[in-house]
């Protein structure tokens, strides 16, 4: 069964008010995103985005190649893709596409470079079993994308880019490793619910693997005082490691990565809403350290 996404993601902020995107995606098939003429200026407030039908096979690297062909010349769109690109690679690790596309698309910035990122996700993520797409482009690092993510104008601030390294087990052993992400977020985005909602996708490097369950949700998470305080779904508790090396390396791996980030020194850990106190027979009381 195919995934719908959410209209609020398709529509440049400054349109809140509109109602839906005028190439609306239909559950009759999948789509292909690419930028509107006027939705490339700054000063516009018009859609940034639509879509036009896709008959083709529904895999990865055929989307792909039919968003890098470009829409037909009377579809009233543009592709936001340079003409050049290639993609390099393109693999699935849990639910995350990774993409990695040749030096050309490297050299987009600013608005137009999220609305090429945006057109490659929202495509890329109508399929099964891909809730986000980690790109990357002539060698820099990779950015999670995601459908519903906040999409905005270049009247507003520029993207950031948060680096983070996220931790998980190097294979075969009890001990952990991290592995350095990039991700573009917009200034109401919370980089702890990102870097975490990453964590929970998996790794990218050969050698490390997962600790959190793949079907972890992160309901919220903030920063206050240098504390994180970030509340998981319940999912985290339904799997809980026998051993205490184990349940201690899954927590390790939340406490090291969010203390990664900027001005966060220490992790509360909240499941549905409320603190949790014991994982296993670790106690957690308190707000955690790293190390």
């Amino acid at each position: 069964m195919r995934k719908r996404i959410g209209a609020a993601a398709l529509l440049l902020a400054l349109l809140l008010a509109a109602c839906a995107d005028p190439g609306g995606e239909t559950e009759d098939g999948l789509r292909l995103w690419f930028s509107t003429p006027a939705g490339q200026q700054s000063w516009d407030v018009s859609p940034a985005m639509s879509s036009v039908p896709y008959e083709g096979a529904e895999t990865i690297p055929a989307l792909l190649e039919a968003l890098l062909a470009g829409p037909a010349p009377d579809s009233g769109l543009v592709s936001p893709i340079p003409a050049d690109t290639r993609v390099v690679r393109w693999a699935v690790d849990g639910r995350a596409a990774q993409v990695e596309l040749s030096g050309p698309y490297a050299g987009l910035t600013g608005l137009e470079r999220t609305i090429a990122d945006y057109c490659v996700a929202l495509t890329l993520c109508q399929l099964p079993g891909v809730d986000g797409v980690l790109l990357s482009a002539g060698g820099g690092g990779p950015r999670l994308l995601r459908a519903g993510d906040v999409i905005f104008s270049g009247a507003e601030e520029e993207p950031v880019d948060v680096t983070a390294a996220l931790y998980f087990r190097r294979t075969g052993g009890d001990t952990l490793s991290f592995e350095w992400r990039v991700f573009r977020l917009t200034e109401d985005e919370a980089p702890a619910k990102a870097v975490l909602e990453a964590l929970a996708v998996g790794p990218q490097d050969e050698g490390l693997s997962a600790l959190l369950p793949p079907e972890l949700t992160v309901r919220s998470a903030w920063v206050d005082g240098g504390v994180c305080h970030a509340d998981l779904s319940a999912d985290l508790l339904q799997a809980v490691p026998e051993r205490a090396e184990d349940q201690s390396l899954v927590i390790s791996s939340i406490v090291e990565t969010l203390c990664s980030l900027d001005k966060v020194e220490q992790v509360e850990l909240l499941v549905e809403g409320q603190p949790l106190t014991a994982y296993g027979s670790l106690d957690l009381s308190g707000p955690l350290s790293p190390g």
